[in-house]
């Protein structure tokens, strides 16, 4: 999920971005569960669309994703045709990019495993196809990727973001924030001028019923699922809406899907804190004598304070206070980001006391790659879906409150709440409740210790849906659980589940691994009790670490930091 944060970056190494401005719970009106499960709730004629045929080829891929290796050569796409909105297809139209990756074994028995990334907003292409080439999946099953509406190469929705040359969100002037709020009402009005006929059908609902449309012109009675921070939501969503086309599910690192964004998102500021506070400090301390940042937890945070202070004052050039905060928060998403912090923060001290060329070294650090869009259509369908899905409150004051609450308990993200583009946003929110219960059991997977999708929400969906299974890994804190993951206890019970249907029959429970650089592991906070997934069977050995696969490239792909205070982060 993303997270918005304040500005501009534009090395693609701080790339990714979470979620829109959390905040505390507002609740959704009780809408009635969607329970059609059709494709269409006021069951218009859409037969033109679901007897269209798929014409399938490499040529028609997106670049990216004719460059990802192996998996890329068994990687074929299509464009589907899908009404702009279901219940009336007379008003147009929209495209979806569709990939289609064919096993590496083929049985001739392959079954359809959908993707998503997350986001939301966050193009599901080429994440399919890293997928296929990242886990035992791609040997034998279909992996199937489906760009959302707005975002990737389906039909794209693009507008300007607001711009601030605030530099420092922990203090802003009463005239900076009227300013702020006065230029996000405005980007918020120029897009749905400049794309109003569009904006309101850029829902979750309307991307489930893109999936189910690609489900049924694939032949598939049901379809297994990946999805990954915010494609939790959608996974979830999807199985509300067509339950009796869920086969195996799998949902990682869980937003709180069961209550709605605004609730889903408040839980952010702590996730991220905790993770920079309670896993970042203590694993640098340790190692004090590589990144020299302090042999105590508080001796580093009191560096970090320094740097910080250093950068108010205007003593860092280019990184400003606001800069240094969004760096360190977005490599809160991986292991191998906490060793780029020590880094950066170690630069950044060094120039502090007058070493200028630390300066460079630290941009250096974080430079390399490129986005793969210079447009804005990741954030605008994060903006589209996040207000459109569930109710946010239309007060501005609230936000502003909200950062003035959480900002002295969470100071890394904390103070970023206090503007937010839902607060604006003109169209009512659809408010679909969340009931799983119709479907077949789905399994739930969290790292306790996660940022961008804090355990917390996660629990708090898992008890309103007894259909679930939950899986806990303790003390182990990036982002997406499974994939790219050497952790075998995580891999053995997902991997049975999605490709030999072994589910869990109970909430399990994992041990992470240790951080890079440590031999074991050192826990944090309250220790999730409970059985192992394989217990009683044998299992392979567990390597001494784990990978960062799925976290590095989505870090890589998922595209460019999105601006001042409004920038995002995904989930």
């Amino acid at each position: 999920m993303r997270r918005r944060l304040s500005h501009a970056l534009t090395v693609s190494a701080v790339a990714l971005t979470l979620a829109a401005s959390g905040a505390a719970f507002v609740a959704a009106p009780a809408h009635a569960v969607a329970q059609s499960d059709d494709l269409s709730p006021t069951h218009a004629n859409l037969s033109k669309y679901t007897s269209q045929h798929l014409t399938w080829s490499a040529a028609v891929c997106p670049q990216e994703v004719r460059t990802l290796g192996k998996a890329a050569a068994r990687t074929e796409c299509a464009r589907v045709t899908a009404p702009m909105d279901y219940a009336d297809p007379s008003k147009g139209n929209i495209s979806l990019m569709v990939t289609r990756t064919a096993p590496e074994k083929s049985s001739g028995q392959s079954r359809f495993v959908f993707t998503n990334p997350g986001g939301p907003g966050a193009p599901d292409a080429r994440f399919s196809v890293i997928v296929a080439a990242l886990s035992p999946m791609g040997q034998t099953e279909t992996v199937i990727g489906v760009d959302p509406r707005g975002t990737g190469e389906s039909t794209p929705v693009s507008c300007a973001q607001p711009k601030t040359a605030i530099k420092d969100n922990h203090h802003m002037t009463a005239a900076q924030l009227s300013a702020t709020q006065a230029a996000v009402k405005a980007s918020v009005d120029q897009c749905v001028a400049q794309h109003g006929n569009y904006l309101p059908y850029i829902t979750t609902e309307n991307t489930a019923r893109d999936q189910d449309l690609v489900r049924q012109l694939l032949g598939a009675n049901t379809i297994d699922y990946y999805g990954v921070s915010a494609g939790t939501w959608l996974g979830a969503y999807y199985a509300t809406m067509f339950p009796t086309h869920v086969g195996r599910f799998v949902l990682d690192s869980n937003t709180d899907f069961t209550s709605n964004f605004q609730t889903s998102f408040s839980y952010q500021p702590m996730g991220f804190q905790r993770r920079f506070s309670d896993q970042f400090e203590p694993w640098a301390a340790r190692h004090d004598s590589t990144y020299h940042l302090g042999s105590t937890a508080a001796a580093v945070n009191t560096t970090y304070n320094q740097v910080r202070q250093a950068a108010v004052a205007g003593q860092l050039g280019f990184f400003s206070a606001n800069v240094v905060d969004n760096v360190l928060t977005q490599q809160m998403y991986t292991d191998q980001g906490l060793v780029t912090s020590a880094k950066f923060l170690g630069f950044l001290d060094e120039a502090r006391r007058g070493d200028k060329l630390a300066l460079y070294q630290a941009f250096s650090l974080l430079s390399g790659g490129s986005d793969s869009y210079t447009d804005n259509r990741e954030a605008t369908t994060f903006m589209a879906i996040t207000c459109n899905d569930t109710s946010w409150s239309k007060s501005p004051s609230y936000y502003v409150s909200q950062a003035r609450s959480l900002g002295p308990k969470y100071p890394l993200l904390g103070y970023n709440q206090a503007v937010n583009q839902c607060a604006y946003w003109p169209y009512e929110a659809k408010n679909l409740r969340v009931n799983l219960s119709k479907a077949p059991k789905i399994l739930m997977v969290d790292n306790t210790l996660d940022p961008a999708t804090p355990y917390e929400g996660a629990l708090a969906a898992h008890k309103l849906s007894p259909n679930t299974v939950l899986l806990t890994v303790n003390n182990q804190g990036f982002h997406g659980a499974v994939l790219g993951s050497k952790n075998t206890c995580v891999t053995n019970a997902v991997y049975g589940f999605l490709m030999n249907g072994k589910q869990l029959q109970h909430d399990s429970v994992c041990q992470g691994l240790p951080l890079p650089g440590d031999s074991k592991v050192y826990p944090v906070g309250t220790q999730v009790t409970g059985p192992a997934p394989n217990a009683g069977q044998p299992t392979s050995p567990t390597p001494p670490h784990q990978s960062d696969s799925l976290g590095e490239t989505i870090l890589k792909l998922l595209g460019k930091l999105v601006g001042d205070i409004f920038g995002g982060t995904h989930a």
